[in-house]
């Protein structure tokens, strides 16, 4: 259960980031310099809101769903060590 709402942080976010720079839609090209960054804030953004919730469920005592999100937050390293290092 942690995990789904984990990776829906991020995906939330990158959402939010189109319909709030709606250009971004037409560019789409993740080699383009704009996207890329748009992108990053957008998993920087999604990490925040989980660290938020791993705390929550943490201080709840749900350390299965606070593991679950800690675990969803490895495809936001793996993408930002893409666009960083690899783009």
């Amino acid at each position: 259960m942690g995990f789904i709402v984990g990776l829906g942080a991020p995906v939330f976010s990158i959402a939010v980031a189109l319909e709030t720079f709606p250009v971004l839609q037409d560019i789409g090209d993740a080699a383009n310099p704009a996207w890329r960054l748009i992108v990053m804030r957008a998993i920087s953004f999604g990490v925040i809101i989980n660290a938020a919730l791993f705390f929550a469920a943490v201080n709840w005592g749900r350390d299965y769903v606070a593991r679950g999100i800690l675990f969803s937050c490895i495809p936001s390293f793996v993408a930002v060590v893409y666009f960083q290092f690899i783009v």
